[in-house]
């Protein structure tokens, strides 16, 4: 072996003038201590690409050892998406130990060939610069662990990660998390040696980027004209095998006809399965043949308000009448507009007419709130539970002419960027096309028992709407906000085989199963597969279903915005144990995907997720503008949907959700846009500015707003707090609102987010102090759910940090101790000490 010139380049933060030090994502987490193991692998170089580099690197002027480390940051900018790499030079070992910082500031859009001297000359630089003595060496920098001398062309020493602040001596000596050597043997071949840490990355990840640097390095080197963007580091991979266990006697759904809709297919499945039971709730229970007539009934009402190209509004609680309205209007031809009766007026208003809906199916309760609402609008109230006479003309003798697979089914709104809600537009024939696709997956068949936990306004409810009803299944609407111990009665009553839900009400479900594992055949025992998604989940949402489900069970994580209900799917395991966040998993059967970069341009390996195929969206209603933004038609005529989702891949192909590119958030399975949020705010007459952001101190996000004054008088938070509860829905509501002279700005005049000041973990004491044993007990449960260390009579529970979820937990723990069950609604009205207290003691008079 005549030279060995090593490039080491790690993924813990420091910083040098600005720059952040490479992120690489690791199979572990990063311990906080412990030792670095070592571990080695080495690929030989083609014969090609070895001749290659000679002839390249001295066209250029430059070492071979420079063409790979510019290989090599080229692969670390598609690991992480940055352009600004900061590395280290380790000196020759007979210089004695030391770092020197090097930052690589790598053009994606200019030809390889022109970064090589770039890259050489920054290199000489930080070696000119010197280094300032370290405090040892670090594991495996001694020439026995391939830290070879300089290349006597000029080639840079070894590069190493920084691993902290670069005046810190002891980073200086620290050990990087991948290294990798040009190794060049007397015999003319030549080979990448990469070393890595063992406690944060698998063998398969470690010989997944080696591979990445020789075949880029071969690409670059066959066309150095080539542009550093267009240098390809894989090929795309293998879908992901499906391998989730199918129940006895299963037969997955015929696939879509030509020019079937969903329905059509729902009438068939009605009458191959008139006698099953196809949707229970409150209100009552319906099968097959009673939802058919029901529905054709309710459609030929609405006859004159339905019909293709129209809009009918759908105003329903949480109970099969929700059920019964979409399927109706469905059977008009028109579009259903979901609305929760849950939100305030206002908002409720703005969306009719955003839409300008046709009429407003709704609840017989709710006839008289629809009546405000419509403003002239004609309303027709629902008769679910009266299935109307058993002899019918014909199945679908009452449906309105045909609506094609082109017509749309339903417009949901979702946050809008610019302050404007947006109302998503999904066709029929792509509703029945996700929800064959999971049904398929899922294996979803008549004898399934499918909690509906999510509500029609959600885009998590087509699936498990669509896809049971759509395969004899049995639909179970179930209220998700129920006590813990009282949903998991309600499920192990109906027998539940698919739970379908967000993590957070996963959470909440499972949160005092967790540790109980002997208690899941009685309470969970019957559910064969859970289905998560909305929200990101992690490690311990793995951890609690291992736990507190049968083992037979199956554990699926998946992504699927509003503008693509399915996208990706992985099937969990034992295997994900000991990583960060949950596999999003690949791309489903008829969906497509890209990964593109900061610039748009398509990348391997990390990047926003775009959706590609006929199964996306066809945009947002009345706002062009914004649908241009994100929906497209590519050259070849492939409609595609950028999602905003940042996304990485890992080695087994499985994709990783890294969080939002814009600034959108989700609050317990919500999609918030804050735009929407801010404009609100800045409608109210004293406010000037407002900005909105999210406290993480503590594990449920909560959202904060912060306002400046728009007269001489500050804003009246509480106020404030009033204001938005009666336009926003309940999630969309801050936590905080914080009043502000000014905001504070940044060198560039930007707002400088980090000097936001932190919101008081508590509002400052109102009312007496908890009195009577009663109040007491109140406050010490109160306490312990929020983890705060007091609560005062009159303090408000959502003001005072928490959320629905925690409330639950509250009653839930109250009824425990002091063997009350307290009603919910009660409780929203006045979520106070004070008010439990009341309540509790009433109970205990009765």
């Amino acid at each position: 072996m005549t030279d060995t010139t090593s490039i080491r380049s790690g993924a813990r933060h420091g910083h040098l003038d600005g720059a952040t030090a490479i992120d690489l994502a690791t199979d572990r987490p990063r311990p906080t201590a412990g030792p670095y193991r070592p571990g080695t692998e080495r690929l030989p170089l083609p014969a090609a690409t070895t001749a290659r580099l000679d002839e390249v690197s001295g066209s250029a002027g430059v070492p071979p050892s420079t063409a790979v480390l510019t290989a090599w940051a080229v692969v670390l900018h598609r690991h992480t998406g940055q352009s600004e790499l900061l590395l280290g030079l380790a000196p020759d070992p007979a210089t004695g130990p030391g770092v020197r910082p090097l930052l690589l500031r790598l053009r994606p859009e200019a030809p390889f060939a022109e970064e090589l001297p770039r890259v050489h000359a920054a290199a000489a630089d930080a070696t000119a610069a010197g280094a300032a003595p370290a405090a040892g060496a670090a594991p495996g920098a001694g020439a026995g662990a391939g830290a070879g001398a300089a290349d006597p062309k000029g080639a840079p020493p070894e590069l190493r990660a920084l691993a902290g602040h670069p005046g810190d001596r002891e980073l200086r000596a620290a050990a990087p998390d991948v290294a990798l050597s040009l190794e060049e043997h007397e015999d003319g071949t030549a080979a990448l040696c990469l070393r890595y840490n063992t406690s944060l990355l698998s063998r398969s990840t470690a010989v997944w980027m080696l591979d990445h640097c020789r075949t880029l390095l071969g690409e670059a080197l066959a066309d150095p004209g080539r542009p550093v963007r267009e240098l390809r580091v894989q090929d795309e991979p293998p879908a992901e095998p499906w391998s989730l266990p199918a129940p006895a006697g299963f037969t997955a759904p015929a696939p879509a006809g030509p020019g079937e809709t969903v329905v059509d297919r729902f009438l068939r499945t009605a009458a191959e399965h008139a006698d099953r039971t196809a949707v229970t709730g409150a209100s009552g229970t319906l099968d097959y043949a009673g939802l058919e007539r029901v529905t054709a009934a309710t459609a030929r009402r609405l006859r004159r308000f339905g019909g293709p190209g129209r809009r009918v509004a759908l105003l329903c609680a949480h109970d099969i009448g929700a059920v019964v309205g979409a399927w109706s209007v469905l059977r008009t031809g028109a579009a259903y507009v979901p609305l929760d009766p849950r939100q305030p007026d206002g908002r409720l208003t703005r969306l009719l007419l955003d839409v300008d809906a046709a009429a407003i199916v709704c609840d017989p309760e709710l006839a008289e709130r629809a009546s405000l609402l419509a403003r002239g609008r004609p309303i027709v109230p629902l008769d679910p539970t009266d299935p109307g006479p058993v002899a019918e003309p014909r199945p679908g003798a009452g449906d309105a002419p045909t609506a094609g697979p082109d017509e749309l089914a339903y417009l949901l709104h979702t946050s809008g960027s610019t302050g404007k809600p947006k109302a998503v537009m999904q066709t029929r024939g792509n509703v029945l096309a996700h929800a064959l696709t999971y049904a398929d997956r899922i294996r979803l068949g008549p004898g399934d028992q499918v909690p509906l936990l999510a509500r029609h306004t959600s885009d998590a409810a087509v699936m498990d709407l669509y896809g049971a009803l759509m395969t004899g299944a049995t639909l179970h609407v179930l209220d998700p906000l129920l006590p813990a111990p009282r949903l998991r009665e309600r499920l192990a009553a109906v027998g539940a085989t698919v739970l379908h839900c967000t993590p957070t009400v996963f959470r909440h479900l499972t949160g005092d199963l967790a540790e109980d594992a002997a208690r899941h055949e009685d309470a969970l025992g019957t559910v064969r597969v859970v289905v998560l998604g909305g929200e990101e989940a992690g490690q311990h949402d793995l951890r609690r279903f291992l736990r507190a489900f049968p083992d037979g069970s199956a554990l699926v994580n998946g992504l699927g915005p509003t503008e693509c209900t399915l996208v990706a799917q992985h099937l969990a395991g034992r295997a994900d144990l000991g990583g960060g966040a949950l596999p999003v998993g690949g791309p489903v059967d008829g969906v497509r995907i890209r990964l593109l970069d900061a610039d748009g341009h398509p990348t391997e390996l990390r990047g926003e997720l775009e959706v590609r195929g006929e199964r996306t969206a066809t945009g947002y209603w009345g706002q062009p503008g914004v649908t241009a933004e994100v929906f497209g038609t590519a050259p070849d005529g492939t409609r595609y949907y950028r999602t905003g989702d940042l996304v990485r891949r890992r080695a087994d192909g499985a994709l990783v959700f890294l969080g939002r590119r814009d600034r959108q958030i989700k609050i317990r399975g919500h999609r918030i846009e804050p735009g929407e949020i801010e404009a609100v705010l800045r409608g109210h007459p004293t406010v000037a500015e407002a900005v909105l952001t999210v406290d993480t101190r503590r594990p449920t996000a909560r959202l904060v707003a912060y306002v400046t004054p728009a007269t001489a008088f500050p804003p009246d938070a509480e106020e404030l707090g009033r204001y938005l509860a009666r336009t926003l829905p309940e999630h969309a509501v801050p936590w905080r609102v914080v009043a502000l002279e000014r905001l504070p700005l940044g060198p560039t005049g930007k707002l400088d987010r980090s000097a936001l000041p932190a919101p008081e973990e508590a509002p400052a004491d109102t009312g007496d102090a908890p009195n009577t044993p009663t109040e007491r007990a109140v406050a010490e449960v109160w306490c312990r759910v929020l983890g705060i260390p007091s609560a005062r009579l009159h303090s408000n529970f959502i003001a005072s940090g928490g959320d629905s979820v925690q409330l639950l937990t509250l009653l839930s723990e109250l009824q425990a101790e002091l063997g009350v069950e307290l009603d919910l609604l009660e409780i929203l009205a006045a979520p106070t000490v004070a008010t439990m207290a009341h309540l509790i003691e009433r109970e205990n008079r009765c």
